[in-house]
């Protein structure tokens, strides 16, 4: 029913979903300029390792025998190309990992926090706040937020490229051919997963107690909890669906596909967040839920071993 709620939200509020995706168009286009020293630089380093296959792939070779070879190929070119990219330009290498590993998710971050609050205005009391409106009366948090959540995000996509490169690289042709798929697949969702989980309560506490951002974390946690397992199971579905969409359409879908995600787990986040509260909230102009509040049920469990 949550998810479902979700679904509901997220289609009554549209605007918010398209403001949030031309937030992270823009973003992405001062991305790419603050890289095209980068592209300039290293144009030699990319043409002679990429001009051997195109990286978009397809659903034609998503579901080839040969599928696993070509996602050996992708790992071992991106290898080579970091390696001399790293030979040629320590200093312009290094930035180039700061833009796309810190900047990037920095101002990402941003908008996922400003989606929330206008979500959290919408659910109180259907009020319409501009992306600007929010974005500047929310500056201080979403900073503060935004720069805790990609530190986060750091550790975790570290473990995540580790993973996945390590077993990218295997040299075992049959490895390659009927296992390296389904495990880089497995991989990403399961840590994508489990990333998602301990953050889902983030940025709703933030924003609906007016706490820090190390307080939110741990009372995120904490609310989070008392659905734990259908949180975590509609975060899982969600990321099964995002990486099978990307695996088949190609990467270049992911310019659609992440402000997509982003907004419906977003909404998700939030409905469960006042689902756990027990917070009355609004879906459209016709439906106002009012959940029972878990921490009622909390207090009697508690009680039960003291009667």
């Amino acid at each position: 029913m949550t998810f479902i709620n979700s679904i509901k939200l997220f289609c009554s509020n549209w605007d918010k979903v398209l403001k949030l995706f031309l937030y992270y168009l823009f973003v992405l286009c001062v991305t790419l300029l603050l890289l095209l020293p980068v592209f300039i630089t290293f144009s030699e380093i990319f043409k002679n390792n990429l001009q051997i296959f195109d990286v978009t792939t397809n659903y034609l070779t998503v579901f080839h025998s040969s599928f696993g070879v070509y996602l050996h190929n992708v790992f071992s070119v991106i290898l080579n190309i970091v390696e001399e990219a790293f030979s040629a330009n320590q200093g312009l290498t290094v930035y180039a990992f700061l833009v796309m590993f810190l900047f990037l998710p920095f101002l990402f971050n941003i908008g996922k926090y400003v989606f929330c609050e206008m979500l959290y205005g919408y659910m109180a009391n259907k009020s319409k706040v501009s992306f600007f409106s929010a974005l500047f009366k929310t500056l201080n948090k979403s900073v503060l937020y935004a720069l805790a959540k990609t530190c986060y995000d750091i550790i975790f996509m570290t473990i995540i490229t580790t993973s996945v490169f390590a077993i990218g690289l295997v040299e075992s042709v049959n490895f390659q051919t009927y296992f390296l798929p389904l495990c880089v697949f497995l991989i990403l969702i399961v840590l994508f997963t489990l990333n998602k989980i301990s953050t889902t309560g983030w940025a709703p506490a933030i924003i609906i107690f007016g706490v820090s951002v190390d307080k939110g974390y741990r009372r995120g946690i904490k609310v989070i909890s008392r659905r734990f397992f259908k949180t975590l199971l509609v975060n899982f579905l969600a990321y099964l669906v995002f990486f099978l969409f990307t695996y088949i359409a190609g990467v270049y879908s992911l310019v659609i596909t992440i402000p997509i995600i982003t907004a419906l787990l977003c909404t998700f986040d939030m409905i469960t967040f006042f689902t756990c509260q027990g917070m009355r909230y609004y879906i459209n102009n016709k439906i106002i839920m009012t959940p029972k509040k878990l921490e009622e049920v909390d207090s009697f469990k508690k009680a039960k071993y003291i009667i």
